[in-house]
């Protein structure tokens, strides 16, 4: 099983040599292919050979490419692993707005509850008046419960004057840590054989991957609480250290149905149960539940 999340911070040559992925920067390491899970490149001299990247793909490992303000920026998306994506993108297309509001409704309240939740284990107030918020989501959330809820949450974890589009080591932390869920989410969606621009409420037509900001809302307080737990004792700078701890959230714990699975694990059960309630009667959504921090051992 994979489990290794893998970040190249210095100038390196990554390549394929018997299914292993060797890194050469200085000295040579290999790593098994069918150990990682995800690979980070935050270094613009970094070099891959094809080769490499299509046995990345194959075997389903995500790879995302850094810019030079290390802000992830591409990733690699498996597009052939899923035989009959026709089929599964006609699904999509056949779903009627009532049933994508429910599951929209379903999505938000699972959000809403993290964020109650992330502020009741760091023993913080408005805890339960997040959880009432909860309780009133309609469905396809017209009364935008989601953004009182965020409005009232961010205020209530990083101060009355924090603001989510400040510069700040804060937000820097949290949008990095957003787009490594983003893209290992939208890896998994194009997986299964779905069209990643096709959203369940994120409509736009200049975004590509709006069902994976559908899927990604409950699991961003997993990103809230680390940063929460951590933003102190990084102070205001966001380097690479920080970044890679970011990455390793992917192999976080976190609760389905009482049983505990990795975030990257848990993603894919999310997808899985998505497709089931485009294609059954019943809208059976397999959502995280936030837990404290804990770390799945694969040694």
């Amino acid at each position: 099983m994979a489990y290794r999340n893998i970040f190249i911070a210095n100038e390196a040559k990554l390549k394929l040599k018997n299914n292993q992925l060797i890194v050469f920067n200085g000295e040579e390491l290999s790593f098994p292919i069918e150990d990682i899970r995800s690979i980070v490149v935050d270094n613009p001299y970094t070099s891959l050979t094809g080769k490499l990247m299509a046995k990345l793909a194959d075997d389903g490992v995500c790879l995302i490419i850094c810019n030079d303000k290390h802000i992830p920026s591409c990733e690699l998306l498996p597009i052939g692993s899923y035989c009959r994506m026709n089929k599964r993108i006609n699904l999509q297309f056949s779903q009627s707005k009532p049933r994508l509001k429910k599951i929209w409704q379903k999505i938000v309240q699972a959000k809403i509850n993290n964020q109650a939740k992330c502020l009741e284990l760091n023993e913080i107030d408005e805890a339960q008046t997040l959880y009432s918020i909860s309780k009133s989501v309609a469905s396809g959330d017209t009364t935008n419960r989601e953004g009182y809820a965020a409005r009232l949450y961010f205020k209530s974890l990083f101060g009355d004057d924090f603001k989510r589009d400040d510069e700040n080591s804060i937000n820097a932390a949290l949008n990095y840590g957003y787009a490594i869920l983003r893209s290992f989410i939208a890896k998994t969606i194009v997986a299964y054989g779905l069209e990643p621009s096709l959203g369940i409420h994120h409509k736009s037509q200049l975004n590509q991957f709006n069902l994976a900001d559908d899927v990604i809302e409950p699991y961003r307080p997993i990103i809230d609480n680390f940063v929460y737990q951590n933003y102190v004792e990084w102070g205001e700078e966001f380097f690479t250290p920080q970044k890679a701890e970011l990455q390793l959230l992917l192999n976080c714990a976190t609760e389905i149905d009482g049983n505990r699975h990795s975030v990257a694990n848990a993603i894919e059960l999310t997808v899985q149960s998505i497709i089931s309630s485009f294609e059954n009667e019943e809208i059976a959504l397999k959502l995280p539940n936030l837990i404290d921090i804990s770390y799945f051992n694969y040694d």
